[in-house]
């Protein structure tokens, strides 16, 4: 079993034991029990000097008990204190009442209920020159001897003893009699240390920050329960997922009737019989038995799965990166002993396994199968200085005249252990030397070691995967994946597939809802890939993303074929088609001021991304035609004119998305007619911007328009009513749209609305008819009073935000929205409920107090309420929904709502009470003006 090297081990919390040379919670590895006159000067003192010579910690009477003293409660502490009890059975062993005792305080020990629960020890009986016969009592031997203890101690302080004999009869044990004393004893030192092998992971004894992670995985194993456990750690390369379950491992292990660490599984399957290696180190480990030769996979398979349910173990998979593994070292949860536990490390949570077996249902598996997912996280910064302190310098914080510098390498890290471990080794070796240099190296080039352990995931990725994952890591880190998503889509890539494969194998999350988070050190991974193209000549290389080095690469024209996507630094130049003639694969191109002069036919055939950022009012190149054009991003002083040359680029027929920012000059849109593909349109920080041409009703294939702070903006195009694709309107800080206006209702595919900060006083009636809207904001709308009662026929709402708004309250229609979370952060309505917060402080005592901290937070509400969870009563004592709907005028959405509860109880067409059901309950509603004669 190969050891743990530092450098991989993710060094986290401090582990130490008084006695790293024994088992977790043990002070000795074995306690010999014998009858001194029968072998204590031949086979016990041999077996003793043989285990003791092998670094063994042994108890043995003569060697650890004072002369003179009592030793019954020593003896009686050291066997509680010993690992593995070895019982060596002689004639006169039964003769011994101290033989006895420490028999029977073994087995109550080892075996102390009939659950068989663990308890960490185990008995290894010797018969010396007896026969399990004996101690079952079956022969004179034994027999007579315990007669005789019966007639002096009584049969109440013999009976335990007997039941002690016949239990370790039943257990396997050594035969001396007959055999070589040297052989049996070299048999016995070999099967102690398989164990203790078997036991005990080699970890690093400078780890920091994991004992909580230890604790909290520990908690979920919970040995003592009955049912089968599976925690997956997961996590990227190098984050510490084996150095935690290899602690997890040595604290448990001695709980188990059987254990197995099978580290590196995705590395060892890779190699020829690699399986079926890892599958005889498995039998060997947990039942002694050697996979014969002649055995295919699927043999050993059976051969394990066999085996499983009638041993209790503890086996980790370290390194998974496959469900077949999982398969084929018999890893189904549902083929395990009841209290068995499974931790499994992977970089892949595609191999976390389910209880949906395959041909069985959960309700007929034999025991509970729970499965915890679990994700490495980083370390937090004050444990990584602390980690790096001790590999740079062997102290738990770094020299004073070092401290800033250590915390700019820590910063570097990402707090990813391996990275910090192997830097702080790595700087220790030049601590009499400047760092500056060193430094300044590992800004550009990551350290061979962690470079190696992080570049497994990405040589495990398909091509095209790796062609985003460089995309990523070159340019769109923390960028919003939803623009990446249409370039890949164009360049014949699948993104929404690549993306899963990059998130199961932990080397990209998605991060406030829509943002591409990659770690540091994978970041840097990917740039190294791409520096590595080409060492000598960056040109070479497939993406430039230092915006100087492609400046003087672009300038010197010393472009090639190679380069596919390049950031350019912020410059006056003007550049002309020679300069990019030789770029002709470019895809992804980002600019900072500067402009184009000359002609520029056919000179960006494969372009499909463009951001230019302070770009020039207006384009002076010629034919400046981008056929494959799907990302426009727009950043500057543009003027949109038929002369202005911007024109002519937003008009590509591929164009799928137009982001217009910061033109004081802009006070129209541009005529949309010729990018009928367009399918987001984003314009903001337009401060003259005072019309929307109504060609934007063309755009049948939008799907998301924003619109922020554009002061001017008055009044919205009706035809914005014609967008039948339309599923998300953003118009955020438009203070003069006063007026949402009745085509709002035919948005039939809206889900998202948003309506910030905007000068509206009222919303429509026609809002109700948004069928599939489930997020609403309203916030910073300071002019809004009261929301209309069909407010509460949006049945697809899930998120209503109120912040900052004067509602005081919601219409009683509201009620019949069952999952409805609002948002209520200063707003009128919290002031009303925070006015009442005693009668939500007794109901949620009263009824919910499990809920309570989640509601009321330092005597105060918290930002949003899921108003299912309490009763419509108590909202309407609260203020927060309205009593009484005063209908007026509204016959027609009143008919709608009466249809729907079928309750007439006036015998009108439109009574003067009607019932509207709310939850469970119904309410009767007053219309204004003239009572029926019918009312009730």
């Amino acid at each position: 079993m190969s050891p743990m090297t530092k450098d991989e081990a993710a060094a986290l919390g401090t582990a130490s034991s008084s006695r790293s040379d024994c088992p977790k919670g043990f002070n000795y590895d074995v306690f010999l029990s014998f009858r001194g006159p029968d072998t204590r000067d031949g086979f016990a003192y041999s077996l003793w000097k043989s285990l003791t010579d092998s670094g063994f910690q042994v108890f043995m009477d003569d060697e650890e008990i004072r002369q003179g003293e009592e030793i019954g409660w020593k003896i009686l502490r050291a066997i509680e204190d010993s690992k593995i009890y070895i019982p060596i059975f002689s004639t006169g062993y039964a003769s011994s009442r101290w033989c006895l005792r420490e028999l029977a305080h073994m087995v109550e020990c080892a075996y102390p209920d009939s659950s068989g629960g663990p308890t960490g020890h185990e008995m290894l009986p010797i018969f010396y020159d007896v026969e399990p016969s004996d101690l079952k009592l079956e022969t004179e031997l034994y027999r007579d001897a315990l007669r005789r203890h019966e007639e002096e101690q009584g049969r109440h302080v013999v009976n335990p003893w007997k039941e002690a004999l016949r239990k370790v009869a039943q257990i396997k044990g050594r035969k001396v009699k007959g055999q070589r004393h040297i052989v049996v004893i070299g048999d016995i030192k070999q099967e102690i240390s398989r164990g203790m092998a078997t036991r005990e992971r080699n970890v690093p004894d400078d780890l920091v920050g994991i004992t909580d992670r230890v604790e909290y995985i520990k908690k979920l194993l919970d040995p003592a329960c009955d049912d089968i456990r599976v925690v997956v750690i997961h996590g990227m390369g190098g984050i510490g997922k084996t150095t935690l379950a290899n602690l997890v491992y040595n604290e448990l292990s001695p709980l188990f009737q059987g254990q197995c660490f099978l580290r590196d599984v995705r590395e060892s399957s890779s190699r020829v019989d690699g399986i079926e290696k890892l599958q005889k180190k498995l039998l060997w480990d947990l039942f002694n038995l050697t996979r014969p030769k002649t055995f295919d996979i699927d043999e050993g398979v059976n051969m394990i799965k066999h085996r499983l349910p009638n041993k209790r173990v503890l086996i980790v998979l370290d390194d998974v990166d496959d469900g077949d593994q999982l398969m084929q070292l018999a890893a189904k949860p549902d083929w395990f002993c009841p209290r068995s536990r499974i931790i499994i490390t992977t970089r892949d949570t595609s191999v976390i396994p389910t209880t949906k077996v395959e041909g069985l249902e959960e309700s007929v598996l034999r025991e509970p199968i729970k499965i915890y997912p679990y994700e490495m996280e980083e370390l937090h910064s004050d444990h990584a200085l602390q980690l790096f302190s001790k590999r740079a310098f062997g102290t738990d914080s770094p020299p004073p005249d070092f401290d800033f510098l250590s915390r700019e390498v820590v910063a570097l890290t990402g707090g990813l252990p391996l990275t910090v471990g192997v830097i702080g080794s790595h700087l220790r070796t030049i601590k009499n030397e400047p760092w500056d240099g060193a430094l300044k190296k590992l800004k550009e080039v990551p350290l061979k070691k962690v470079l190696e352990k992080l570049i497994i995931s990405y040589d495990a990725l398909e091509d095209d995967t790796k062609q985003i994952f460089l995309d990523i890591a070159c340019f769109f880190v923390m960028k919003r994946k939803t623009n990446a998503f249409y370039m890949w889509e164009s360049c014949n890539l699948f993104p929404d597939a690549e993306f899963q494969v990059l998130i199961r194998k932990s080397l990209i999350k998605i991060v406030d809802g829509n943002r591409i988070w990659m770690h540091d050190q994978l970041r840097d991974l990917g740039r190294e890939i791409v520096r590595r193209e080409n060492i000598i000549n960056p040109e070479g290389r497939s993406r430039l993303w230092s915006r100087k080095m492609a400046l003087d690469i672009v300038q010197a024209r010393k472009g090639t074929d190679n380069v596919v996507a390049l950031a350019l630094l912020g410059s006056r130049h003007n550049f002309t088609h020679e300069d990019f003639a030789d770029l002709s694969k470019i895809r992804f191109l980002e600019m900072d001021g500067g402009n184009f002069t000359g002609d520029f036919e056919n000179i960006f055939p494969e372009l499909r991304w463009l951001c230019w950022r302070n770009c020039p009012s207006k384009l002076q190149a010629n034919n400046f035609l981008l056929k494959s054009l799907v990302i426009l991003k727009l950043s500057g002083n543009i003027i949109i004119d038929k002369w202005s040359g911007w024109v002519q680029i937003m008009m590509g027929s591929q164009l799928k998305v137009l982001n217009l920012k910061g033109s004081k000059f802009l006070t129209r849109t541009p005529d949309f007619s010729g990018c009928l593909n367009l399918e987001r349109l984003i314009i903001r920080d337009c401060e003259n911007l005072d019309d929307i041409d109504g060609s934007i009703g063309k755009l049948e294939q939008l799907k998301c328009l924003k619109i922020k702070w554009c002061p001017r903006l008055k009044d919205l195009p009706e035809e914005i009513g014609l967008l039948s694709s339309l599923r998300e309107l953003i118009l955020i800080q438009c203070q003069h749209v006063c007026d949402l206006p009745p085509w709002i209702g035919s948005l039939k595919g809206l889900s998202r609305l948003v309506m910030e900060d905007l000068g509206l006083d009222r919303l429509p009636q026609e809002i109700s008819e948004l069928v599939d809207l489930k997020y609403l904001s309203l916030m910073s709308c300071t002019g809004l009073e009261e929301l209309p009662f069909s407010m509460g026929e949006l049945k697809s709402l899930a998120e209503l935000d109120l912040s900052g708004t004067l509602i005081k309250a919601l219409p009683l229609s509201i009620g019949n929205l069952e999952n409805v979370v609002v948002k209520i952060n200063s707003c009128a309505i919290r002031i009303k409920l925070e006015k009442n917060i005693g009668r939500f402080t007794s109901y949620l005592s009263a009824q919910r107090p499990e809920s309570y901290a989640e509601i009321i937070s330092k005597g105060e509400l918290r930002s949003s309420l899921r108003l299912s969870e309490y009763p419509i009563d108590l909202l309407m004592e609260c203020g927060m929904i309205q009593r009484e709907c005063n209908v007026n005028h509204k016959d027609r959405m009143i008919q709608r709502e009466w249809n729907v509860n079928h309750k007439d109880r006036g015998g009108g067409r439109f009574p003067s009470i009607f019932w509207l059901r709310c939850g469970q309950t119904s309410f009767a509603v007053r219309r204004r003006g003239k009572k029926s004669e019918n009312e009730s």
